[in-house]
């Protein structure tokens, strides 16, 4: 029977034992306890419940309250038996750091082997079971979790009926990290916040959170299973944080005054690491420009547009600048020490083609390898992004043919596999020529939306904006996927010096080239 279902056992004497000096009693022989007396009649029933197990019943005809007979002795009855089932389950550890195994041991009240029965070890979190036993009273196995986590294990013996042990909450520990801007420019405070999937205030272990270089940004926190960080983003990539659950490091300063600084300034990074989250770069809005004429004629950037740009609507955070002497002049070696010396992001564009000619594959994948050539050239390092420019067909492109999905594939083919990223500059509205072109493309490898980003230039605003006044980031969509990252919401701006400077805006996600200084 299941473990706490009772049983009504009775005990049937061959004469009455009413108006005598005796009582018909029935004992649990197992444990010795007496579970019935009755002084009257000739028969005496108990309703009777064990938690689990086997137990052996017998009744007597012996003094009212006497204790239970020896073997041998007295009036006694034969013996019934009845088996409780009952299945329990016990872990060496409840609490462990990803990659360390638990091992759990599920009992049974029985010998499964006898009864035609298993003991199984089941998963309730996954609905797995992760292993049975067809003999014996125990089955043991060890579970072990790469990623923080929490699982519910239970110990099970099937059949009709069936036995089902408490649950055992096993925990792997884990932490996540999560973090929004203030404000979300270059140069905007980030609030971080990092959370552990286990309360840490009665552990020995503390919740931390990292910047790239494994340094703690705040204080770490040693109650509760949250920690929070602020901190003030620079120019240049965005960087990456993690949360990190470890042990604050003792003090171990050799003078009085190096423990004092200790406790002021705090540890600056956890030891005995448990768990770590996976690196989160929180996301950002760039503010930029792209313009066809070089942005400098000096290393420094002391003279061109660059200073008018900063000086009238604000310092970009990248440039858009194509990469070769074609439609435009390429980048030049002044932009790029410009660029290195003020922390300014470069856009790359290529563009060495007449407005109709953007069809077919051949034909993306050879602007691709012109392109990739160029920037292994310039010292763009593998990772960054590469735009192919696909303008519409109109007024400026009389007689253009548009884009299809083939020069999309062939784009994409011949950048990724220089090692760069591919970029699209187009009409990113659904159904425009170029979102058509795109979903063409995606619709038959979704890879492409996957492994790009698209730089979208509509919807194209007016008015006068600079950097504080940039609009809220709004690209139109394709409607098909994929990384909307830029937007060109400002054709040619009317600046007074010159009026081929578009505005743009980047999520900080779009993998910019930032040159390093020599």
């Amino acid at each position: 029977m299941r473990a706490g279902q009772k049983a009504v056992l009775t005990a049937t004497s061959t004469a009455s034992v009413t108006g005598t000096s005796t009582a018909i009693q029935i004992f649990d022989q197992t444990t010795g306890t007496l579970v019935g007396t009755c002084s009257q009649s000739s028969q005496c029933s108990v309703a009777y419940a064990a938690t689990s197990g086997l137990h052996t019943f017998a009744a007597f005809i012996t003094r009212s309250g006497a204790p239970m007979p020896s073997a041998g002795s007295g009036l006694a009855s034969n013996q019934v038996s009845l088996t409780w089932l009952g299945v329990s389950l016990a872990a060496n550890h409840t609490l462990v750091s990803p990659g360390k195994p638990i091992t759990f041991t599920a009992t049974s009240t029985f010998d499964v082997g006898k009864a035609g029965r298993v003991i199984v070890i089941y998963d309730n979190t996954t609905k797995q079971q992760l292993t049975y036993c067809s003999r014996g009273t125990s089955c043991s196995t060890s579970l072990t979790q790469t990623n923080g986590g929490v699982h519910e294990i239970v110990g099970w013996v099937p059949g009709q009926p069936e036995a089902l042990s408490q649950a055992l909450a096993a925990t792997w520990l884990g932490a996540s990290l999560s973090g929004s801007t203030t404000y979300p420019r270059q140069g905007g405070t980030v609030h971080l916040t990092a959370t552990s999937n286990f309360d840490l205030t009665n552990s020995p272990w503390s919740l931390g959170i990292y910047d790239q270089n494994g340094n703690l940004i705040g204080p770490a926190c040693k109650t509760g299973t949250t920690c929070s960080a602020d901190i003030t983003l620079t120019s240049g990539d965005t960087p990456t944080f993690e949360a990190v659950i470890g042990v604050v490091p003792p003090l171990n300063a050799a003078s009085t005054l190096g423990q004092l600084l200790r406790k002021w300034q705090g540890p600056t990074s956890l030891v005995d690491i448990q768990a770590r989250s996976a690196a989160m770069q929180p996301t950002r809005i760039l503010w930029g420009v792209d313009s066809c004429k070089a942005f400098t004629g000096s290393p420094s950037g002391a003279d061109g547009l660059l200073p008018q740009v900063a000086g009238s609507v604000g310092a970009p955070d990248f440039w858009g600048r194509y990469l070769t002497n074609t439609v435009c002049p390429g980048i030049s070696a002044a932009e790029i020490s410009a660029a290195a010396h003020h922390h300014i992001g470069i856009l790359p564009i290529y563009n060495a083609y007449n407005c109709s000619n953007v069809v077919g594959y051949d034909t993306g994948s050879r602007y691709a390898a012109e392109a990739t050539a160029a920037a292994t050239n310039l010292g763009i390092p593998h990772g960054r992004v590469l735009a192919i420019d696909i303008e519409p067909p109109g007024d400026a492109c009389p007689g253009a043919a548009g884009v299809d999905g083939g020069f999309v594939q062939g784009w994409f083919d011949g950048v990724s596999g220089a090692g760069y990223v591919p970029t699209y500059y187009g009409n990113g509205t659904a159904g425009s020529e170029f979102a058509s072109a795109w979903c063409a493309a995606v619709g038959a490898q979704p890879a492409v939306a996957a492994g790009s980003y698209l730089w979208s230039f509509q919807p194209s605003l007016l008015g006068n904006f600079n950097k504080a006044t940039a609009p809220g980031y709004a690209p139109n969509q394709t409607g098909c996927g994929g990384n909307m990252a830029a937007w060109q919401y400002q054709i040619d701006s009317s600046m007074s010096y010159h009026s081929d400077i578009d505005h743009d805006e980047a999520l900080s996600t779009l993998p910019l080239w930032y040159p390093k200084a020599p």
